[in-house]
């Protein structure tokens, strides 16, 4: 098999996690690199034991964060002849048995460089599980959406009546552009992150992914999700070992799993405007003007993608 895709895992003080993602998990013989973010000396031992027994690549960090992550993982994959890496959080499962072939055959037949971050349609909460049981695939979390008219999502107004978009509009079936990826599992092209990615390590783990799709949008360059392929985020994962549910709201272990917390400073100094307050963007709009992050702010999600594409 041609093996176009890699699998990347960042990890700090949660192997348990990782031990029962790959345990679950068959990922269809497809190299899997997990960079340890500085965990502490017995977690580490542990983390090197799991990826041993299960032919996982262990790599200390190069630099600290996500981005920096990324970028070494670009160096390792791309010298093995990867062209896209899919990077997971622990919680976060695909819901088809061969996922992996699947999609290597899709990024095979399919020139991905053109786009940013590559991101799909993830079931969140236990309702949305239930249902998927129930009648299987429909869509649900598929973008994050800061800068839109909404409540910053993409997603099923079933389980979220303020969510903006309407997904009977058959446009939303395609492949269709986002702000940013529903980033509990996200993709990246290799050469197009390389070329259009300045990685920083003032995020750790929050809002990094936010980050290098707005970088994308700032250069004209679509982030895309694709809709048919689905996963789960199950949340109550990490309760089962131990972690609290929700990540930003970890309280005083959060840096302990995550990383350094002020990551919303980070996004004002960088891009101008509030995350949580869209119309803080008025004030810094004429910046990015001719840019996708305009493009995206005068969008109304209601009306559908703001493009879509055949592929």
């Amino acid at each position: 098999m041609d093996k176009k895709i890699g699998i990347l895992f960042t990890s700090r003080n949660n192997y348990n996690l990782l031990d029962n993602w790959l345990n679950k998990v068959n990922t269809e013989g497809f190299d899997i690199l997990n960079i340890d973010e500085d965990s502490d000396d017995k977690n580490k031992k542990s983390g090197k034991s799991i990826c041993e027994n299960y032919g996982v690549v262990y790599q200390d960090r190069e630099e600290r964060g996500m981005q920096n992550n990324l970028t070494t993982a670009c160096k390792y994959f791309g010298d093995r002849g990867v062209k896209v890496i899919i990077w997971f959080q622990h919680d976060c499962f695909p819901l088809h048995s061969t996922f992996f072939t699947t999609f290597n055959d899709f990024v095979i037949g399919n020139d991905l460089k053109e786009f940013g971050a590559i991101g799909f349609n993830c079931y969140h909460d236990d309702r949305a599980h239930q249902d998927f049981q129930s009648i299987g695939h429909f869509l649900d979390n598929t973008a994050r959406a800061p800068l839109e008219i909404g409540d910053f999502w993409y997603r099923n107004k079933k389980y979220w009546g303020n969510s903006r978009p309407d997904y009977s509009n058959l446009e939303w079936n395609k492949p269709f552009a986002v702000e940013s990826t529903a980033w509990y599992v996200s993709c990246i092209n290799i050469e197009s992150y390389l070329e259009n990615i300045i990685p920083t390590g003032d995020y750790h783990f929050f809002h990094a992914w936010d980050d290098i799709c707005f970088q994308y949008l700032n250069k004209n360059i679509y982030n895309v999700c694709l809709s048919y392929f689905d996963f789960k985020h199950d949340q109550r994962t990490k309760t089962a070992y131990g972690l609290p549910k929700n990540s930003p709201k970890a309280g005083t272990v959060r840096e302990h799993y995550y990383g350094k917390w002020g990551h919303h400073e980070v996004w004002k100094e960088r891009w101008g405007f509030d995350y949580g307050d869209r119309t803080t963007f008025e004030f810094v709009k004429e910046h990015y003007k001719e840019t996708l992050l305009w493009d995206f702010y005068y969008h109304d999600p209601i009306n559908g993608p703001l493009k879509s594409f055949d592929i």
